[in-house]
C-alpha cells in the first residue's frame, strides 16, 4: 500500500502570514512606487523573510519546550516556515531571472518606507509571539552588534542601507560561534540566547536594511542573492548544531 502524506502536514496559517503575505505586501508595493519588479523583490526577500520566521519561532520553543518528545513536530514547522521563504524565492528566481538589482530610485518612496515599517512591525510581532522581546535584550547580544555596527558604519564604503545589511550579517555570525562555544561550556540557555537570539536580530535587521534600500535606490550594492546564500549557510549550519536529528540508521535499527 502506498504511503501517502496529508497535505495539511505542509500548511500552517502563522507561517502563511508572516511569510507569503509580508512578502507580497512588500513586492506590490515597490513594484507600485516604480522600484524594483516585483518578481526580483520576491526572489531577493522571500528566503531572508523564511529564515526569519522559522529562527524566531524555534527561539521561543527552545526557550519554553518542555516535553522533549515534541522537539520533532516543532522542527517540522520551523522547516515548513523556511520552505514557504523558499518557494517565494524560487518564484521569483523563475520570472525575474538572476540578472543582478539594479539600482532604481522610485518616484514614490514614502510608500516603500511605510511598508517597510509594517513589515518591521510584523516581524517583531512574531519575536514577542513567539518568544517575548526580553531575551532578546541581552547585555552580550547589544554589545556585539553595538561594536560591529559601530566599526562598519564608522569606515562605512557604501550606501548606509548595504552596510546595515552587512554588519548584520557579521553580527550575526559572530553571535552564533558565541553562543555555541558557550552552549558546549555548558551555558546551555544563555548559549542559545545569543546565538538563536542575534540571528533572529540580524535577519530583522538585514530585511529592514534591504526594504530601505528600494526606496533609497541603493538594491544593487546589497546583492540580495548573494546575501541570500550566506545566511542559508549560517542558518543551516545553526539548525544542525541544534536540531539535527537521528540518521536513518539509527531510526531504522530502533
Amino acid at each position: 500500500m502506498t504511503e501517502t502524506i496529508p497535505l495539511s502536514t505542509y500548511i500552517d496559517v502563522n507561517s502563511f502570514t508572516i511569510v507569503v503575505i509580508t512578502c507580497g505586501i512588500f513586492a506590490a508595493a515597490s513594484h507600485l512606487s516604480g522600484s524594483t519588479k516585483a518578481f526580483a523583490v520576491l526572489r531577493d526577500i522571500g528566503i531572508p523573510l523564511g529564515l526569519f520566521g522559522a529562527l524566531a519561532g524555534a527561539f521561543g520553543v527552545s526557550l519554553n519546550l518542555t516535553d522533549y518528545a515534541q522537539v520533532y513536530s516543532y522542527t517540522a514547522l520551523m522547516l515548513i516556515t523556511a520552505l514557504y521563504g523558499g518557494i517565494i524565492s524560487g518564484i521569483g528566481i523563475f520570472v525575474a531571472g538572476q540578472q543582478p538589482t539594479e539600482n532604481l530610485v522610485p518616484h514614490s518612496p514614502m510608500a516603500i518606507y511605510c511598508t517597510t515599517c509594517v513589515v518591521s512591525a510584523i516581524c517583531l510581532w512574531a519575536m514577542n509571539s513567539s518568544a517575548g522581546i526580553g531575551p532578546y535584550v541581552s547585555p552580550i547580544l547589544l554589545g556585539i552588534f553595538t561594536a560591529v555596527f559601530a566599526l562598519a558604519l564608522a569606515t562605512r564604503k557604501k550606501a548606509i542601507a548595504a552596510t546595515i545589511a552587512d554588519a548584520a550579517f557579521f553580527s550575526s555570525m559572530l553571535c552564533v560561534f558565541v553562543g555555541l562555544i558557550a552552549r558546549f561550556s555548558d551555558f546551555v540557555q544563555l548559549g542559545v540566547k545569543i546565538s538563536m537570539g542575534g540571528l533572529v536580530i540580524g535577519l530583522l535587521l538585514y530585511i529592514a536594511a534591504l526594504c530601505v534600500s528600494y526606496g533609497s535606490g541603493g538594491q544593487a550594492e546589497i546583492n540580495g542573492q548573494r546575501q541570500n546564500w550566506h545566511w542559508l549557510e549560517l542558518t543551516g549550519f545553526l539548525i544542525f548544531m541544534y536540531f539535527a536529528p537521528e540518521t536513518l540508521r539509527e531510526v531504522l535499527s530502533v
